[in-house]
């Protein structure tokens, strides 16, 4: 008859001497992190872009405000959002319903500008938002927000700025109206 112990201890030494399954074992270490860290890096890779779309898209539009071609034409706020929208589109698809907030505001002299942060404590505040062009030579700031929902779970914490996990993205510029 076998002695069990000894069958036993046969078997785990095969088993400590075995390399078959080796690689499988390292790599399903290693897989979850390897992964996690590359749509990290996608997201990264998107939230720039999305930002430099949303940079250039407000570039543009503040072209047609700059020579007073927004003013002369009469457009609101829900217009000049869809030209945002438009440009951002034209490079990265976006969904802009709920996802871009536009600001804009005319001062009578660079020293008057005021910059608040609607980010406080967390939220996001598109409360005292509106659209005033100015008129010829009034200078005036463009300023647009676009929320990013952060895909990859993990770096959520990182890459949120407020609640909810999502990344408010923010384009200014800064001009004096054209004489027109």
């Amino acid at each position: 008859m076998f002695d069990v112990a000894l069958i036993i201890a046969k078997a785990i030494r095969r088993f400590g001497r075995d390399r078959s399954g080796n690689a499988m074992v390292e790599f399903g270490l290693v897989a979850l992190p390897f992964f996690l860290l590359m749509f990290g890096l996608a997201e990264v890779t998107l939230i720039g872009f999305a930002q430099t779309t949303l940079d250039h898209a407000v570039t543009e539009v503040s072209r047609t405000i700059r020579t007073g071609e927004a003013q002369n034409a009469g457009q609101t706020y829900d217009q000049i959002q869809t030209q945002i929208c438009t440009e951002m589109t034209a490079l990265m698809p976006v969904t802009c319903a709920g996802n871009l907030f536009i600001d804009v505001h005319s001062f009578p002299s660079f020293l008057s500008v005021t910059n608040n942060s609607p980010i406080q404590g967390g939220n996001f505040d598109s409360s005292g938002f509106n659209y005033d062009a100015g008129t010829s030579s009034s200078i005036v700031v463009v300023r647009a927000y676009f929320r990013w929902h952060i895909i990859t779970p993990m770096f959520q914490t990182v890459f949120a700025n407020v609640s909810g996990g999502d990344r408010i993205l923010a384009s200014t510029m800064m001009f004096r109206n054209e004489p027109y």
